[in-house]
Formats: C-alpha cells, structure tokens, sequence
C-alpha cells in the first residue's frame, strides 16, 4: 500500500509498504529533493524493513503527484490518503514471422 500524507505541516511524506512498492522505491529513490527517509523495520526480524517513508516538502507536492500519476497510475485526492498499486500488466507475447498454416 502507498500512502500520501500531508498532515505535517510543510512535509509532503510518502510510505511505501509491501513488495509491490518495490518499483516506486526504485524510480523514486535517486530524486533529489528529499529531505529524509524513514524505515520501518519488522519486529521479529529487525533486518527486514516493512515500510519506508521518504519526505519532501509540500513544495514539491505537484512534482510528486505527476510522476506518481504518469509512472503508476496513482491519482491520490486533494487530501493524500492510501492507494494499492495495481499489478503491472502481463507483457503480451508478439509472434514474429508468418504462423505455420495447415495442410
């Protein structure tokens, strides 16, 4: 699950939970403009991390919500709040050259 929050004030946090997230952590993790990043570690297993939360400032809000949007399909409200990134599609098999036609 990714999650938008906005109710720090001048902070614009993002936690991302879940194996899924993995592709947003990994397009997101270079950006310059975060501030910090929090991890969440399991608590049987302090070597596994269950969340990270990277912050930025509410500047940058507009930035965010595009490449989110336009990367993975995630339209967050005004508000911010919680979206379950959705499976990526099956890449469809192209069959190249000519079918072999029955006799």
């Amino acid at each position: 699950m990714t999650t938008l929050d906005m109710s720090t004030p001048g902070e614009l946090r993002l936690t991302l939970r879940g194996e899924a997230e993995n592709a947003i952590l990994s397009t997101l993790r270079r950006w310059p403009y975060w501030l910090r990043v929090e991890l969440e570690h399991d608590l049987t297993d302090t070597a596994q991390c269950v969340a990270v939360t990277l912050i930025t400032g509410r500047n940058q809000e507009a930035t965010l919500r595009e490449i989110l949007r336009r990367s993975f399909g995630l339209a967050f409200p005004p508000e911010g709040g919680d979206l379950t990134l959705r499976p990526a599609p099956e890449p469809r098999s192209r069959r190249r050259g000519f079918a072999a036609r029955p006799s």
